[in-house]
């Protein structure tokens, strides 16, 4: 359905509550108080049985005897009468449908009477929001089809915030603090149970809407990952950004640790590489949450991540870069004459970014604006932080500064503009009303500022493309190491030289063949990790420690796992000098085929520094990962080290990462660990393949 087919709860014209009640301070009676109040010039029909009116409204004893067309029905009546009144909905063709009631996916045969419920309004064709709802509102509307207790103390304000939460309570609660800080709000909803209507449908419905401009959601989880991802792309098009607080950073969903990829890609760090994708900003509390709104609410939003720093402090001008830094925001550097500029306007004045003007202009606060208007001619950039410290507090250095600044404001009209200082309200909400953000803190306005900064998004991942299909030849049923490593390597993948041995004999020849020194390592299909098992022998110089190295694998390994099949032995050219990382696929189970890449070797999950996307991805996409890895700085040559192949070590993670689509449906994991990166190319030491029925 498109976004359209919300209109009906979003925009009703008319509404039938069901379960009215003369109290207002009973869900039933909470939704048509607030409409009331809010002046709805909407059609209320409340339904109750026993009434003649409610709260001086006429209402009907059932919904069939109301006689006029109805857009939305709000139920609020006991669990063992909903599906009865769903029906009767059906039957009076109602557009949508609200549903309050708990007692829905919780408890013993709840969860089918859920499915029962979402079945009637499938087939009735309406658009079901809940159950275990708290309603939605409409600020412009002034439609409030909700029982939040929120509104009794802090009635919205119009503004372009939409709100769309799976829990009532998180979202009522960011709605009350955000209405403390004076932002205002297009719409409100939360989403309870999803039976039907869940929070991409509201992210999709809203980035088609004109009253909102900055979308919050909060999510517990996701039961449809590409309608998901679909709505976040719908809103990221519409130029609004979308603002996420995601709850559950549990592994709940990964897979079991069969694969190191498995262990390290947990579901939250599949979501987190959803939103990156979608430039989407996860806050990590409610303060920031609302921090970031108020960013995005306040003024234009940045087109890019290059901020521009200006203060009256050196030291301030440290912790913003710092900020900077950790937010994933550029300094563009300003050039030699406009730095001779700066000081010829103040002689104590640092020529970069930050740029620090230094305290020797508080005689003339007016060569602050100077000083800023010839920094932004030079540099480009996207964000201003103005640190201003407690030049707002004295009238006659605010008044030297305030036109000039504003004035700066209106000449770079597509920046974002913030203030850090301490101000009180008037000259805040002055600021304000000119598109200049104001924080106390200026370490929180450049964490505020790259939230709402355009950029973040992963743009150049070919996910939801069609991929050149690299279908595996695999056997049937377990997949040994050496039977991963043919199919790979027939799809791109590199390997060193290795031979599959029997005995000692054949080993010595082998190795013989490939030149000392090699490794040794046992072949079986129920063997995942060899090491663990004792089946993996390094750096064997000769024919000598070669045998010897055999006979004790065969030893370690029967003792530690005597019921394991051994297709044999491999043996494997000696790789070294080079640094050990991971490139593994995983399946989601609710977003589909996953890439990772990382520090590996038998301490990759202890490091745990790895970097997850949605494959597939091309190349680009792949070699920009590693960005956001430690390893990553190794790899790129740190401290003077020669770099390794970075182009090798993408185009074998693309690959694979297209393997891992192409073959979804069979492949549950593919695990590279380690994969030993060098200046000459990029090789992958060992292989495990998993797929769906378990097998390895």
């Amino acid at each position: 359905m498109s976004a359209a087919d919300l209109d009906a709860l979003f925009r009703p014209r008319s509404v039938a509550i069901v379960g009215a009640s003369a109290d207002p301070n009973k869900v039933g009676g909470r939704p048509l108080a607030f409409l009331l109040k809010a002046g709805w010039r909407g059609r209320i029909l409340p339904v109750n049985p026993s009434a003649a009116s409610v709260q001086g409204v006429p209402a009907f004893s059932s919904l069939q005897a109301i006689d006029e067309p109805v857009d939305q029905a709000i139920v609020a009546v006991p669990a063992a009468q909903v599906l009865d009144t769903v029906a009767q909905c059906a039957a009076r063709g109602v557009r949508a449908l609200q549903v309050f009631s708990a007692g829905f996916g919780e408890g013993p045969g709840a969860a089918a009477a859920q499915q029962h419920l979402r079945a009637q309004a499938v087939a009735a064709g309406l658009r079901l929001l809940g159950p275990n709802s708290l309603g939605l509102f409409n600020v412009s509307d002034g439609y409030f089809g909700t029982f939040a207790t929120a509104l009794d103390g802090a009635w919205p304000r119009a503004g372009g915030i939409g709100v769309a939460t799976q829990s009532g309570a998180f979202g009522s609660y960011f709605f009350g603090l955000a209405q403390r800080r004076g932002l205002g709000f297009s719409h409100f909803v939360a989403t309870g149970n999803e039976a039907d209507v869940d929070v991409a449908d509201c992210i999709a419905w809203m980035a088609e809407d004109p009253a909102t401009r900055v979308i919050v959601t909060a999510m517990e989880g996701c039961r449809d990952g590409r309608k998901l991802r679909q709505a976040l792309r719908a809103a990221r098009a519409a130029g609004k950004p979308v603002l996420a607080m995601k709850v559950g950073a549990s592994a709940a969903g990964a897979m079991a640790a069969a694969t190191h990829t498995g262990a390290l890609a947990g579901a939250d760090r599949v979501f987190d590489a959803v939103l990156r994708e979608a430039g989407v900003f996860r806050a990590g509390s409610l303060t920031t949450l609302v921090d970031a709104a108020y960013v995005a609410s306040v003024g234009p939003l940045p087109a890019g991540r290059r901020l521009m720093v200006i203060t009256t402090s050196g030291g301030i001008g440290v912790l913003a870069a710092d900020a900077a830094e950790a937010a994933l925001l550029t300094l563009p550097p300003i050039g030699d004459a406009a730095a001779a500029d700066l000081r010829a306007i103040a002689p104590l004045a640092e020529g970069r970014n930050p740029v620090d003007t230094s305290a020797g202009i508080l005689g003339d606060l007016s060569a602050y604006a100077r000083i800023a208007a010839r920094a932004l001619d030079d540099a480009p950039v996207d964000v201003v932080l103005c640190f201003l410290a407690h030049v707002p507090r004295n009238a006659a250095h605010w008044a030297q500064l305030r036109g000039p600044l504003l004035a700066l404001r209106a000449a770079h009209p597509n920046k974002a503009f913030a203030v850090s200082a301490l101000a009180d309200e008037a000259i805040t909400a002055d600021l304000e009303a000119h598109g200049i953000a104001v924080f106390a803190d200026p370490g929180a306005a450049v964490q505020a500022l790259a939230s709402c900064a355009g950029g973040a998004a992963d743009a150049s991942s070919t996910a939801d493309t069609t991929p050149e299909p690299f279908m595996l030849a695999l056997p049937a049923g377990p997949i040994s190491e050496r039977d991963a490593k043919q199919a790979l390597s027939a799809a791109g993948i590199a390997f060193p030289a290795e031979h599959l041995v029997r005995d000692a004999d054949e080993a010595a020849r082998a190795a013989a063949a490939i030149g000392y020194p090699v490794v040794l390592k046992v072949v079986s299909p129920e063997i995942a990790h060899k090491t663990e098992a004792g089946g993996v022998a390094l750096g064997l110089a000769d024919e000598v420690a070669l045998r010897a190295a055999l006979a004790a694998m065969q030893q370690r390994v029967h003792t530690a796992r005597p019921d394991a099949r051994i297709d044999g032995f491999l043996v494997a050219q000696q790789c070294s000098g080079g640094i050990e990382v991971l490139l593994g696929t995983h399946t989601d189970p609710v977003f589909g085929p996953v890439l990772t890449v990382g520090a590996g070797g038998v301490t990759a999950e202890l490091l745990d520094d790895v970097c997850v996307r949605l494959a597939p991805v091309d190349e680009a996409a792949a070699a920009a990962m590693w960005r956001h890895t430690r390893v990553g700085r190794l790899l790129a040559g740190y401290r003077g080290a020669t770099a390794a192949d970075l182009a090798a070590l993408a185009r074998q993670a693309a690959r694979l990462s297209q393997i891992a689509w192409a073959e979804r449906a069979r492949i549950a994991s593919i695990d590279l660990n380690p994969v030993l990166a060098r200046p000459d190319g990029a090789w992958a030491l060992d292989a495990l393949i998993v797929t769906h029925g378990g097998s390895s």
